[in-house]
């Protein structure tokens, strides 16, 4: 389903999804008012309106759940990117302080690696895959961080917090990573998609004198259901486009980088 979104632009995707919903809601209901004459609720239309409230209650209460558990798990993820750029960046000051080679190579990798991320690895999130070269590269940081032995108290406490950085940092990266990967699993959505399609289907059975009055109302609520599942659709997927989570993070680094004495090597 994310291969056929991503193609297309935000607007785009609602207007597909909100046409999809309202189409196959007056589907259902031209069928059950031309099939299903003997199944409305004539005459017990007080009955069937205390069921529908309350479906409709327990739905909206279980798909503001769904909403609000993917928006706060999309808001994460972002907010993780900015903190991972800001750990790679405390740590590419920290060895500013540290003696030469170490420093110099140390921040040409980091440079190397950043690049790698933005044009490499970033597309590949969104299949919760990461890019063997950036993996790599950043591997060779570690181990040149690693390398490094201070020689008195204040290299050791200055070691000390690049080392934590460092572990702070695959730590976010780990995240971003798996951040690629939907947080609504098959039985959520076929819970769901099952729960819309019975509700709509309810609502369907209700005796109303005017037929265009009735396929108005259905046809509002599936488009406003249809507005909440492209919401769904979208941030359940953080790296997939039209709503993806953005490499500016990145990308400002790189612009604040431009400005140090260290030429930007060829990307790898």
């Amino acid at each position: 389903m994310k291969e056929y979104f991503s193609t297309y632009s935000s607007f785009t995707v609602a207007a597909i999804v909100v046409l999809l919903f309202v189409t196959l809601s007056l589907i259902s209901l031209w069928i059950v008012r031309r099939f299903c004459k003997p199944l409305v609720f004539v005459g017990h239309t007080d009955f069937g309106e205390i069921f529908s409230d309350a479906i409709g209650v327990v739905f909206a209460l279980i798909l503001a759940f769904v909403a609000v558990a993917i928006w706060q798990n999309y808001d994460k993820i972002d907010d993780d990117v900015s903190k991972e750029a800001n750990a790679l960046h405390n740590m590419y000051r920290n060895l500013e302080a540290y003696p030469e080679p170490i420093s110099t190579q140390s921040k040409l990798l980091i440079r190397q690696y950043v690049q790698v991320v933005i044009t490499d690895e970033w597309p590949k999130l969104a299949n919760a895959r990461q890019d063997e070269k950036a993996h790599r590269l950043l591997n060779r940081i570690k181990s040149l961080i690693l390398t490094f032995t201070p020689q008195n108290y204040g290299e050791l406490v200055l070691h000390q917090e690049t080392v934590r950085q460092l572990s702070e940092y695959s730590g976010l990266r780990h995240d971003r990573i798996n951040g690629g990967k939907p947080n609504l699993t098959p039985p959520i959505w076929l819970t769901l998609i099952g729960g819309t399609v019975l509700y709509l289907l309810y609502l369907c059975f209700f005796d109303l004198p005017d037929g265009k009055h009735h396929a108005v109302m259905i046809g509002s609520l599936a488009a406003f259901l249809g507005l909440v599942y492209y919401l769904l659709i979208i941030y359940n997927y953080p790296f997939t486009e039209p709503g993806a989570v953005s490499s500016d993070a990145f990308k400002d680094l790189m612009e604040y980088w431009k400005l140090d004495v260290i030429p930007l090597p060829p990307q790898l």
